[in-house]
């Protein structure tokens, strides 16, 4: 029985014929030196293992330590002769790393490779690491270059051919975004930084620091209206300050590091100075007077003169010159108020008359309805009904411009520059006067109020 089994065993091992090429499996039945291993592969049949077909490290000298008899090893024929059959783990070894490559694939892992040569038709470069070639495709390749040592990602391992592929465009992106979010946090709002400008659109301008981008508005250009694409160059350096923070966004302001025309006139004039400015536009509140180079100020109707009555808008026109003493600056609102009124005197200022008040007034002017005069100083009227004691239909019969009379105040407000006067009431209280000096004290029958009354109804 037992020779039968033996020979069943010895015909069986020769049936089976080991070619090159072969993956086999066997226990390490013998170290016999340093550099070599017997392994056995099967009932009489034995292959030999150098140790440079065992490992591609080389730091290592020996098998002992490294392995143990019976230890069982994976190994592919590289030839066999009459004497021995050679074998070698380095295929076995090349497949368990390609296994941890596709472990590092899967955790996003970095591997540091060498870019050793360009690969054909120049679609990217050839790289190596730890003697595995990886391909580095052009479209992934970001800035790299033969000869440079950088870090890439796994992004495929093709385990047939024994070759991995990686990308430096998707590290060099995540670098980017850490680099720019490091950079974004130590930016505040009212920073001041240089850029450059990488781009002009009429809405406004894109203007790159080190790693982040800015916004700079139009409106945040210049205090002045502007065509941007004039006023900047793509590739110019440009100081902004930054006006905003927020969502990972930068809202720029150049115009906030220039002062204003506005600004520029407010350091150089002063509340109560007095300047020339020039007519720009009638408004119903009072005349815009532009006082420098785009820069206005308003003179309010109020402050034409002191007469509350004066209509100064109706005598001049867009473009002459005013003078104007400077009521006050609001830096703020960028806002000046204007007055004639203050460089006048007021000529109301010591009219201290009354109701009944006897004044000399002048004949300035003669008008259907009435007399214009002067008097303490400022202008009044004598209606037509208040000009005589006789019924007039024509002035210019009985006055004369520059003619002196004395009149009687009948109405006065300083506030509203208003003083009517009447000739009348005066040379009737003369005439009652006079004519009480000849009357005879016995003539009782006759008042005075009747010969007035009768003086007037001739």
């Amino acid at each position: 029985m037992e020779n039968k089994d033996f020979e069943k065993l010895l015909e069986e091992s020769f049936e089976k014929k080991i070619k090159k090429g072969d993956k086999v499996t066997g226990e390490i039945v013998s170290i016999i030196d340093d550099k070599t291993i017997a392994i056995s592969l099967g009932q009489f049949t034995e292959g030999i293992m150098h140790l440079d077909h065992y490992t591609k490290d080389k730091n290592v000298e020996s098998f002992k330590g490294l392995v143990n008899v019976n230890d069982t090893i994976e190994a592919t024929v590289t030839s066999v002769t009459e004497e021995h059959i050679y074998l070698s783990h380095l295929n076995q070894l090349a497949e368990e790393e390609f296994k941890a490559f596709e472990g590092l694939k899967d955790e996003d892992s970095l591997i540091k490779v060498t870019v050793q040569s360009l690969a054909q038709n120049n679609a990217g470069f050839v790289c190596k690491y730890n003697g595995v070639q990886a391909f580095l495709p052009k479209s992934l390749a970001g800035s790299a270059k033969v000869g440079d040592t950088l870090e890439v990602k796994i992004i495929e391992v093709d385990e047939s051919r024994k070759k991995l592929v990686v990308s430096r465009k998707v590290v060099e992106q995540e670098e980017y975004q850490k680099n720019r979010l490091a950079e974004y946090e130590k930016i505040n709002v009212g920073d001041v930084l240089k850029g450059k400008i990488i781009k002009v659109e009429k809405y406004g301008a894109l203007v790159k620091f080190e790693y982040i981008t800015g916004l700079l508005k139009v409106s945040e250009v210049s205090h002045d209206f502007i065509d941007i694409t004039k006023e900047l160059t793509v590739g110019d350096e440009i100081e902004v300050k930054v006006l905003t923070k927020e969502n990972n966004k930068l809202e720029l302001s150049r115009k906030a590091l220039v002062k204003s025309n506005f600004c520029l006139f407010a350091e150089s004039h002063t509340v109560g100075e007095e300047i020339t400015g020039k007519v720009s536009n009638k408004l119903p509140a009072g005349l815009l007077i532009e006082v420098a180079p785009k820069v206005k100020g308003l003179l309010h109707r109020s402050e034409y003169s002191h007469n509350p009555n004066d209509n100064y808008a109706s005598f001049v026109k867009i473009g002459d010159e005013v003078k104007v003493a400077i009521l006050s600056i609001d830096l703020e609102k960028e806002r000046i108020a204007l007055s004639r009124k203050a460089l006048m005197d007021n000529p109301w200022k010591d009219v201290t008359a009354s109701v009944g008040d006897k004044v000399e007034i002048t004949v300035n002017e003669i008008v259907s309805k009435g007399l214009r005069v002067s008097a303490f100083g400022v202008d009044g009227f004598v209606p037509i009904s208040e000009a005589s004691t006789e019924r007039i239909d024509d002035l210019t019969k009985y006055f004369n411009v520059g003619d002196k009379e004395t009149a009687e105040v009948i109405e006065i407000n300083p506030k509203e520059w208003k003083l009517r006067l009447s000739i009348k009431r005066v040379k009737r209280a003369e005439f009652e006067k006079e004519y009480a000096k000849h009357m005879k004290a016995e003539d009782a029958t006759t008042t005075i109020g009747d010969v007035v009354a009768d003086e007037l109804k001739k």
